[in-house]
């Protein structure tokens, strides 16, 4: 069982391709329709269509209000890390805090950042272009160096730091107790969350804020996640993003983010305020050789979720639903419903599965948080959405319960996945109260 105080969720903020906040985002899952579309810049270019196709939020080219003394920051701000300050603002508007009453140790902030809106040497191809012959095989040092004084920003590789959303955040909101910033593949996202409620739960702080928040739209990104062979061809448009189908092919972008307030119970309770859910138990390791394991093996998976499950004192039976990581891959997906069949074990059929990216496209660590915030809703309501794309599984699997359709669940309990590349696994079980 889970030591410490009771934790509360009490705010939630989301901002993605399906809605610019947690109400259009809920909305929009209950449709049915993914929000994925082809970049109207993408004309006649004979790069494969999955490159095309992206889940893009609709405004919010810049941030919130924010203080003052924190202007000369706003020039680092990448396109995630704007998108995490939104909902970060809605999270703590929903939860009723007023922040400034809060000492500053007594509150902590882990951001969860997939962002690669820098990834690469863009801002150096004019300059190399000019210093460079006509075959590229030559390069002038002096006309390099003046190209770059002119045409580079002096601060391109400040703007690519990970941790710019976590220092901007942690300033706006005087954030000084146990405080993180991970940056890495889909599963830090869900590794936030558990750090951020286990400092609240521990005693160490009152208030925490987890953040999630990605941009996967980058050109060097895409051609390595289509080398690795996790892209979709986008053959059929963004209904090329189709998990657990027979007919999968991969993945699609996108970009977004989602937040979270952990509160102490008895700290909620003081300023009258109402729990959205709780974390029952969590999960996270890594499985085999890193450099071999671009799928996560099958027992990564069911090793994490059983972790989970352990840790809430809960069995599989309990579990009103689940939310898988839903990659939309064929070694991915084959993997992850052979661990939730093996999880779920007579249960397997009864307990209905469903994968949200399709409706965002893969949006790294924000996917990650803008899913448990999803779930929650979804046990609240008692509507879980459907799996977008989705007709048939392989015949292995045909005993599991997944649908494109959204459909009724019953209970307040549930599970929900996350992968990264070279076998880390990560589960989540949270619970409404």
């Amino acid at each position: 069982m889970m030591k410490g105080r009771e934790v509360w969720i009490t705010g939630v903020g989301t901002l993605t391709p399906a809605g610019a906040n947690q109400d259009a985002f809920w909305k929009s899952l209950l449709t049915g329709r993914s929000a994925i579309s082809e970049h109207p810049a993408a004309g006649d270019s004979d790069l494969p269509p999955g490159f095309h196709l992206c889940g893009r939020v609709e405004g919010h080219e810049e941030p919130p209000e924010f203080p003052k003394k924190l202007a000369s920051q706003r020039k680092f701000l990448v396109r995630g890390s704007i998108l995490g300050l939104h909902t970060a603002r809605e999270a703590i508007a929903q939860a009723g805090l007023e922040m400034a009453d809060i000492l500053p140790e007594r509150k902590s902030l882990y951001v969860a950042s997939g962002d690669f809106t820098r990834l690469g040497h863009l801002d150096f191809y004019s300059s190399l272009r000019d210093a460079a012959n006509a075959e590229w095989n030559k390069l002038s040092p002096k006309a390099l160096n003046e190209a770059v004084l002119h045409k580079v920003n002096p601060f391109f590789l400040l703007e690519g730091l990970a941790n710019n959303l976590f220092s901007f955040l942690s300033s706006c909101y005087e954030m000084m107790g146990p405080n993180g910033s991970i940056s890495s593949l889909s599963s830090c996202g869900a590794q936030g969350v558990e750090f951020c409620e286990r400092v609240v739960r521990m005693g160490e702080a009152d208030v925490g804020l987890a953040v999630g928040c990605g941009n996967w739209e980058n050109a060097l990104l895409l051609y390595e996640l289509n080398e690795l062979g996790v892209l979709s061809r986008g053959a059929k448009g963004p209904g090329s993003f189709r998990p657990f189908d027979v007919q999968r092919d991969g993945f699609l972008v996108g970009e977004g983010a989602a937040a979270l307030v952990f509160e102490a119970a008895e700290h909620a309770r003081a300023r009258g305020a109402k729990p959205l859910g709780r974390i029952l138990g969590t999960g996270n390791l890594q499985e085999g050789d890193p450099h071999r394991h671009i799928p996560v093996p099958a027992e990564a998976t069911l090793e994490a979720s059983r972790m989970a499950l352990d840790e809430g004192g809960l069995a599989p039976e309990d579990l009103a639903f689940v939310i898988s990581h839903g990659s939309g891959t064929r070694k991915g997906d084959r993997n992850e419903l052979r661990a939730l069949s093996r999880l779920l074990g007579e249960k397997a059929g009864d307990v209905p599965l469903t994968a949200l990216k399709p409706y965002t496209g893969h949006m790294g660590a924000g996917s990650d948080v803008a899913e448990l915030a999803a779930g929650l809703r979804a046990a609240r309501e008692g509507m879980l959405p459907g799996t977008p794309g989705f007709e048939k599984a392989e015949s292995e699997f045909a005993h599991l319960s997944i649908s494109a359709e959204a459909r009724p669940v019953r209970g307040g309990v549930f599970l929900s996945t996350s992968h990264g590349i070279s076998g880390q696994a990560s589960a989540t079980v949270l619970g409404v109260v």
